[in-house]
């Protein structure tokens, strides 16, 4: 054998170098800093994992090109050529293929309905094969490895500085608070008054409908209360929706959402009527923004610190993640998880001996159960709990059993969570707290189908459910009114709920009333694009639903 020069290996470590960069720490870098607010943990926490799968892979890759250079020239130099080609695809892949993703919010995804994004595979890698294979069999040996090199050098520092740029623009490095949201006294109620809004995302008041005609036992369980079917909601997703229903102001992507978030805890009518009227305030919901002074509102909300558990546990979604995004159609099947991967990872100091609340409806319900409502000496108490309800995943059956989401359905989980709730109603009832409690049963936006049977009609969610009992409000059986009722009259209607009306006078709108009513439709994948809708007529009916034309865009 001829004696080899050990230069020649500069090009696979290049390469593997390069390869390594663009999968574990571009990709990553870049994920977290366009979506930092969908994770808990810090960059730091991010940083140093993507730099520990870094330099596995780049000894790994490293040690490939060494054997092949070992065993013969031309493997060593088919594998830069197939190295470089995967570096250029996946680039492609990640930066510029991504615009007909499906979600990761739970959905289970119908493959055949993403054709696009497998032609799209297939012609950017038959035209990236066939670049390198005419580099290969044009470009010498050595002119062939020198451009692998440099063009993956050159790819690497470009991604380099955009990374960095990246990081210090998107505030990814300021540290971040963490809050606990204490579960201790969720079944606690006060013994003077207690108002409480119940929300149950994603039921659609359609579903609920239906569900009474085949179920009349429901309208005995929820006997005291006023079921409003004519409702319209605010926004198509939650995270418009929920701080609406707290504060009755309009989101229109004019300013920062942070900045939204924190007026509309400072200004919101609701809390300060009840600060103003003395009520002691706890809030569970695990996935609005926060801050110091806004959690000293609320008595069960702490400042605690967040670790991670395990970065080896924490790898596999992180990977998962990143594939979803870069690998190959085919490859991107198996990059699905589930939403709780790094929920699941959460290690809170151990000084910290508060129970969490959890979103979870079994554990909600399961909870419950165990310890049921207790009442005791103090004063008047509100909670906003909100529940995970019948959102994506379906994960239970009719009687919120836990089963495989693939055999789950909207309806099903929907049935589910209505019990769950009855349920919460009748231990209400045990407790004695029942009659001193009023108590808003709700959901923050409905449902119209998923993606994939309903394309973008799935964002038209303008039918949220709404039930209502008063203080000491009782009736023979569920009483259903028409009055078409907007969620911009919820705020005047929780102070005539604190005032001591009953469910049918707290709002101003009677049946057979014709108004417009107001909802702002857009998509969790696109917050910053949203269009204006005017409900003229039923709320279920969406060809009543008309376009103003008026759009709300965030640069």
């Amino acid at each position: 054998m001829k004696k080899r020069d050990k230069k020649q290996l500069l090009p696979g470590i290049v390469v593997a170098v390069a390869i390594s960069f663009l999968v574990f720490l571009y990709a990553p870098v870049d994920l977290y800093c366009s979506n930092i607010s969908e994770f808990w943990f810090d960059f730091g926490i991010l940083i140093r994992a993507s730099l520990g799968l870094f330099v596995i892979s780049t000894l790994v890759l490293g040690l490939i090109y060494i054997i092949l250079w070992l065993i013969h020239p031309v493997l060593y130099r088919i594998g830069l050529a197939g190295g470089f080609l995967g570096l250029l695809c996946t680039y492609i892949q990640g930066n510029f293929l991504v615009k007909n993703l499906p979600p990761l919010d739970g959905t289970t995804i119908d493959w055949e309905s993403y054709t696009v994004l497998r032609t799209e595979d297939l012609v950017l890698w038959g035209i990236g094969l066939l670049i390198v294979v005419l580099m290969f069999i044009f470009l010498k040996k050595d002119l062939l490895s020198k451009t692998v090199m440099y063009l993956s050098g050159g790819l690497t520092l470009m991604l380099l500085i955009t990374a960095v740029s990246v990081v210090f623009t998107s505030g990814a490095l300021q540290e971040r608070a963490h809050y606990q949201i204490g579960g201790d006294n969720e079944f606690v109620m006060s013994d003077d008054q207690n108002f409480i809004i119940l929300v149950l995302d994603t039921v659609d008041s359609r579903t609920f409908a239906k569900l009474l005609e085949t179920h009349p036992e429901y309208a005995e369980e929820f006997k005291d209360f006023t079921y409003f079917e004519n409702t319209v909601g605010a926004y198509s997703c939650t995270e418009r929706a929920v701080p609406y229903i707290l504060s009755g102001e309009w989101y229109e992507n004019d300013e920062p959402f942070e900045d939204y978030m924190r007026q509309m805890y400072r200004e919101s009518p609701l809390f300060r009527t009840l600060q103003e009227r003395g009520y002691q305030m706890e809030f569970y919901d695990e996935e609005l923004y926060m801050d110091d002074e806004i959690s000293q509102m609320f008595s069960n909300v702490y400042r605690v610190n967040f670790e991670l558990s395990s970065y080896t546990k924490f790898a596999k979604p992180l990977l998962k993640l990143v594939g979803f995004r870069y690998a190959p159609f085919e490859l991107k099947k198996k990059c699905i998880f589930k939403n709780a991967a790094f929920s699941e990872l959460i290690k809170v100091d151990d000084a910290s001996e508060t129970v969490s609340f959890s979103q979870l409806d079994h554990v909600f319900k399961s909870l419950l159960d165990q310890s049921g409502i207790s009442v005791q000496d103090s004063g008047a108490k509100f909670q906003f709990i909100h529940l995970n309800g019948a959102h994506v995943p379906f994960i239970y059956d009719e009687n919120m059993n836990i089963i495989d989401e693939e055999n789950g359905t909207y309806e099903q989980s929907v049935q589910a969570v209505i019990l769950g709730a009855a349920n919460y109603v009748e231990k209400l009832r045990e407790s004695g707290a029942y009659n001193n409690t009023a108590l808003i049963i709700m959901a923050d936006h409905g449902f119209n189908g998923s993606l994939g049977e309903s394309g973008d009609e799935a964002w038209m969610r303008q039918c949220p459910l709404l039930m209502v009992k008063g203080f000491d409000e009782t009736h023979e059986t569920m009483q259903i009114s028409q009055a078409p009722i907007s969620f911009e009259d919820l705020q005047e209607a929780y102070v005539r709920l604190l005032d001591g009306k009953q469910s049918d006078a707290v709002f101003d709108w009677k049946e057979g009333d014709v108004r417009e009513r107001r909802f702002l439709k857009y998509s969790f994948l696109d917050e910053d694009h949203m269009q204006e809708y005017m409900q003229t007529g039923y709320a279920f009916d969406r060809d009543t639903m008309i376009l103003t034309g008026k759009e709300y865009n965030r640069n």
